[in-house]
């Protein structure tokens, strides 16, 4: 997968936030918006607490957490496209497979429906929690992240933009800009609805923002560097591959703990977002 991503320069002078905010912008000539201005966004960190071992590894689209086991969509490069379930304990079973005619993406769990985009395809897959496949849908445009606000889906299509679509029709209706500043950020991919704000990694990096839905404004991001400071060789090796990127955000209301991983890591690392 590819994105019309360009990178700030990291020697860029409007905060130190620009330094972790390394994919925005559509690409050439910038667009201008009249909304107003978001605020320049404040620097989260990841503590990281533990760790989960899956018992086999999977190039991972979309990730949710219910009740007490990990969802995971995954994309084909390598593989196919699956449906599968990860426990804690990090034992992976897989519910449903598309094999390699679709490009599996972002993946949410609505009213006891699995809800799993592809790509170019712009298939929507609907299973029930035991991986049967209820329903399809077609989605007008390309499929990235992916999650809900309790009524609408809301997902991204590798622009700035941030969807809503009809669960039952997948029926667009609005959509909102994502931005930092003044800019649009593009490539906001893998997403997880926390509190009312959308996590989102930045396609190809280790930053990871916060925003706020409904005006699209970056309000936090966060530098996930501390991943690879806590990997073994072995696991930080199996991230070398530029496929092999940051993707993957899941969160456990009860307990408070967000679930990162990316494709094809072996380790999902468990821990919290803090605000400096």
């Amino acid at each position: 997968m590819t994105s019309p991503i360009t990178r700030f320069n990291r020697t860029a002078t409007r905060g130190a936030w620009i330094a972790l905010l390394t994919a925005v912008l559509v690409s050439a000539p910038t667009q201008s918006f009249a909304q107003q201005a978001c605020g320049d966004p404040a620097i989260m960190k990841f503590e990281v607490t533990s760790k989960i071992v899956r018992s086999r590894v999977g190039f991972t689209q979309g990730l949710e957490l219910r009740n007490g086991v990990l969802f995971e969509s995954t994309g084909n490069i390598g593989g196919t496209t699956q449906l599968n379930t990860i426990t804690l304990d990090g034992k992976v079973t897989t519910l449903a497979d598309q094999g390699r005619k679709v490009f599996g993406e972002g993946l949410t769990i609505l009213d006891d429906e699995v809800f799993q985009l592809t790509w170019q395809e712009r298939q929507v897959f609907v299973y029930d929690t035991a991986g049967k496949l209820k329903r399809q849908m077609r989605n007008p445009r390309d499929g990235w992240g992916l999650t809900h606000d309790g009524t609408n889906l809301m997902f991204t299509d590798g622009g700035p933009s941030l969807y809503y679509a009809d669960p039952k029709t997948f029926k667009l209706g609005k959509s909102v800009t994502i931005r930092a500043g003044k800019e649009a950020v593009a490539g906001v991919n893998e997403l997880e609805r926390v509190d009312g704000k959308l996590y989102g990694n930045i396609f190809t990096t280790r930053s990871i923002v916060r925003f706020d839905p409904q005006t699209g404004c970056i309000d936090a991001v966060a530098d996930l560097n501390v991943l690879w400071e806590v990997m073994t060789p072995d696991e930080r090796a199996s991230t070398n591959s530029s496929e092999n990127v940051l993707n993957g955000i899941a969160y456990d209301a009860k307990t408070g703990l967000f679930y990162l991983t990316g494709k094809r890591w072996r380790a999902i690392y468990v821990g919290r977002f803090r605000d400096k």
